[in-house]
């Protein structure tokens, strides 16, 4: 066989393993703003990322108290999420806080005892807020003594809501 008649074939074995490659589809489009899917939040992965962190956002506690409580987090920012725990009841829509302020114990506390449901004492019924719902909280075993303005770390607000996940089976 001369080289022409090699060089030959190699062109042609090339051209038939190159026609045998899956078209691509040129007219797709992606879909339209409306028609995105919505962004799903996992519990479990959004606990493995605050068990990495040092501070726990205002943000990254609501969506995690709305996956503990409600099952799903579809909201797209903080005001939205504010907004959802404060229909739900868990949360109050006039609490000044930023999405990226630390949350503190007095705001967890509150939304802790609003989804356990305690039973909480006499100034709780006739003022609820955060001190009151804080001073409960430490009283139930659910969040650790200190102040109600002192900021939780991420890892601690895990564990509140590991042992609520744990009070609210019993």
């Amino acid at each position: 066989m001369n080289i022409l008649s090699k060089l030959f074939l190699v062109l042609l074995a090339g051209m038939v393993g190159f026609s045998c490659q899956p078209s691509v589809d040129l007219t797709r489009t992606t879909l339209p703003a409306d028609q995105q899917p919505e962004p799903v939040i996992d519990s479990a992965m959004l606990a493995y990322e605050l068990n990495q962190k040092t501070w726990c956002s205002n943000d990254e506690a609501f969506s995690l108290m709305l996956l503990m409580a409600v099952g799903e987090d579809r909201c797209l920012n903080f005001n939205e999420r504010l907004i959802e725990l404060s229909v739900k009841g868990l949360a109050d829509a006039s609490w000044r806080l930023q999405a990226d302020e630390p949350i503190t114990k007095g705001t967890l506390a509150y939304m802790v005892c609003q989804a356990a449901k305690l039973k909480t004492g006499v100034m709780m019924k006739l003022i609820p807020g955060r001190r009151y719902a804080y001073r409960e909280a430490v009283y139930h075993g659910l969040i650790t003594p200190g102040s109600a303005s002192e900021p939780l770390t991420a890892p601690e607000v895990v564990g509140i809501m590991g042992r609520l996940a744990r009070l609210n089976e019993e």
